[in-house]
């Protein structure tokens, strides 16, 4: 029970919800209790909490779809939310049908604490997205206009999710997948207007130990096991 939970160290801030491997339908979830951060497993597929939005809740599949490229996420994202379970796709809520995404080069942000190659900081959380505004303002919103759907963040979402306390609150728990996989994922932001190139945050085999950092010029052409599409949903239970 709670007390015992307590006395013996194995409470966490995901108290009252199944584990983090224990398979369960959404109904046996209780999404408001839930921190930034949490792993959980729903109806087949394993996920990671986001935020809380309010009456909605944004969450994040653990693990990407491999060998996919930039200009192929909405085909891996769209045959991947088909073949959801009905009852997950019941609860998820309509989003933009295309989102203003805006351009900004590898070159042009600056990184906190001002760049480098700082193992704990690098390309961790750039100083000036605002001075790129279709860049920053592209966050991901419930738009009744739009369609239920998944979709992949954008460098701005994963910007304003990182940091204590929040979905990634490191490098390392933003690489996809659990312990030992690490994988790389696009983000939907494209690099430099004109250009090949497109934000993703690096797999820690790609560039140990830097991991779980931002990258503006992953070629929208390349393929490998170790990047892919991470898909993001908006759900609301009350649905």
């Amino acid at each position: 029970d709670f007390l015992t939970a307590v006395q013996n160290g194995s409470i966490d801030n995901n108290w009252g919800n199944p584990g983090p491997d224990d398979d369960v339908q959404p109904d046996q979830i209780n999404f408001s209790i839930m921190a930034p951060g949490t792993i959980f497993t729903m109806a087949g597929e394993q996920y990671r909490y986001l935020e809380n939005m309010g009456n909605n809740h944004m969450i994040i599949r653990n693990e990407m779809i491999p060998n996919t490229t930039f200009n192929g996420q909405n085909n891996a994202l769209n045959n991947w939310y088909g073949a959801l379970d009905p009852a997950v796709q019941a609860m998820v809520q309509p989003v933009s049908d295309t989102f203003n995404t805006g351009n900004v080069g590898e070159g042009e942000l600056i990184w906190r604490p001002g760049g480098g190659y700082e193992e704990a900081t690098w390309r961790w959380i750039p100083v000036n997205l605002s001075a790129f505004p279709d860049v920053a303002a592209d966050i991901t919103e419930v738009n009744s206009s739009g369609s239920p759907r998944a979709f992949a963040l954008s460098l701005a979402d994963v910007v304003r999710l990182s940091g204590p306390g929040r979905a990634f609150p490191s490098r390392a728990e933003r690489v996809a997948g659990n312990a030992g996989e690490n994988n790389g994922w696009w983000t939907r932001t494209p690099g430099a207007a004109g250009g090949n190139g497109a934000w993703r945050v690096f797999a820690t085999s790609e560039a140990t130990p830097y991991g779980g950092g931002l990258h503006g010029n992953g070629n929208i052409n390349y393929t490998t096991v170790a990047r892919g599409v991470r898909p993001a949903l908006i759900v609301n239970q009350s649905n």
